[in-house]
């Protein structure tokens, strides 16, 4: 009997290897994915640009996202400007998806134009950033029903391991 469980146990911990590997890959693969926007023109990317420099209140807690998503625009609107391939593009990778949606999404302003400026470009990325952070979300539901996963494996790796020395030294198991 004792063989049995100590197959059990084995069988679970090859299993709870398999799921780790797995869940490290979706992790690498989702952090290292990027998210294409699609803007109209090069004025939006330089709209954005100009909302994150003036209107955009940082603090602390955020700066340094401030500044890479503003330096990643900046960088990908040089890009667009040689490749002038029609169609303006940015790809950014979750964390600046993110604060780009924080920062569209808290920004203030004043003046008739500066709304009009402000609600074209919202009209225009909106949808796509939100399609984008609910594609993000459901593969991080995927990781986390993953750890939920490994959570259970490795309580049951532990009750099949004491299981087995119980037996191991006389025990009674129920």
């Amino acid at each position: 009997m004792a063989k049995i469980k100590t197959k059990t146990a084995t069988k679970l911990k090859d299993l709870r290897a398999q799921l780790e590997v797995e869940v490290n890959t979706s992790q690498i693969e989702l952090a290292d994915k990027k998210y294409t926007v699609v803007l109209e023109n090069t004025q939006n990317i330089n709209a954005i640009l100009k909302q994150i420099d003036k209107n955009y209140q940082w603090s602390i807690k955020n700066a340094a996202y401030v500044i890479n998503l503003y330096d990643t625009l900046a960088e990908q609107k040089k890009l667009n400007n040689v490749s002038n391939a029609g169609k303006t593009t940015v790809d950014l990778n979750g964390v600046q998806l993110n604060q780009l949606y924080i920062i569209i999404t808290n920004i203030t302003g004043t003046g008739v134009e500066a709304a009009r400026t402000f609600t074209r470009l919202l009209t225009n990325i909106g949808a796509q950033l939100t399609g984008a952070l609910n594609e993000m979300a459901a593969a991080n539901k995927v990781i986390q029903e993953k750890h939920v996963e490994l959570a259970e494996l490795d309580a049951n790796i532990e009750k099949e391991e004491k299981a087995t020395a119980e037996i191991g030294h006389g025990g009674i198991v129920e």
